[in-house]
């Protein structure tokens, strides 16, 4: 009789379960969500008292949202508050190295360094979709942020969206979110439904512009592509490169569409 052929599992499938259970992970997003909101009025409260003292506070705070100084530089500190405080938590909870837990570890099946060609071509493909749609490439409530010459105001936005939120969003959605629910309900559905919660995260970003449901569904497909590769590669690597490279391509595409297209 033939030897029977032991089944073979998916990388994914192989991956051992996170020391930390889906209940942290949501509670780390909350944290996430909360520390944004009140250090966000904390800022805000400074800036007005400070450099704006003689505005009502509609006009301040109109001011504020539109300066990619103030921006970019509040939320950078706020994201980065936040990345080191869920880092410091995370060595007190999780009784391991710290690095294998987070599968901050080589990747598998995809080499690192092809993760910016992979981002640069979707980032292509997003615009030419959007385009073909008829719909402006950069958002009208990000666009402020970028308009003017301001060299001071692209670098606040550039420590935002390529140095500090990249690293910190993929340590919350694709560092502990994601392999807790795939140890509980397996990989393909906490695919979808990972990056569904960070789309919806991303209503805080495009909520009350015109088209706000088209970019929420853009970062769902983003969202997509981040997930995937994180559980493709069995790594958090990937994501995190992937991510500070669409960022700083639509960082760039923004300065240079809003300041010097003829």
């Amino acid at each position: 009789m033939a030897a029977t052929q032991p089944s073979r599992s998916s990388p994914e499938e192989l991956e051992p379960a996170p020391p930390w259970g889906i209940g942290l992970a949501l509670t780390a997003l909350a944290y996430f969500l909360m520390v944004q909101f009140m250090l966000g009025v904390l800022f805000f409260l400074i800036y007005w008292v400070l450099l704006e003292p003689a505005q009502p506070f509609e006009m301040a705070f109109q001011r504020a949202a539109a300066s990619g100084r103030f921006m970019g530089l509040a939320n950078g500190l706020i994201y980065l508050f936040i990345l080191l405080t869920v880092m410091a938590a995370l060595r007190l909870w999780v009784r391991q190295p710290l690095g294998p837990a987070l599968r901050l570890v080589p990747p598998v099946r995809i080499p690192l360094w092809a993760t910016p060609f992979l981002a640069l071509g979707l980032g292509v493909a997003i615009d030419a979709v959007t385009m073909a749609m008829g719909r402006p490439v950069i958002p009208e409530n990000i666009a402020p942020l970028f308009q003017g010459q301001d060299p001071l105001g692209w670098v606040s936005m550039g420590f935002l969206t390529v140095v500090v939120g990249p690293p910190t969003e993929e340590l919350l959605f694709r560092g502990l979110l994601y392999p807790a629910l795939a140890a509980r309900v397996g990989p393909m559905f906490s695919i979808y439904l990972v990056s569904l919660i960070f789309a919806l995260f991303h209503l805080f970003t495009y909520g009350g512009t015109a088209d706000q449901w088209f970019w929420i569904a853009q970062a769902f497909l983003v969202g997509l592509a981040l997930t995937g590769l994180r559980a493709r590669t069995r790594s958090l690597w990937p994501p995190i490169v992937m991510h500070m490279t669409l960022n700083l391509y639509a960082t760039v595409e923004a300065i240079f569409l809003l300041n010097f297209r003829a």
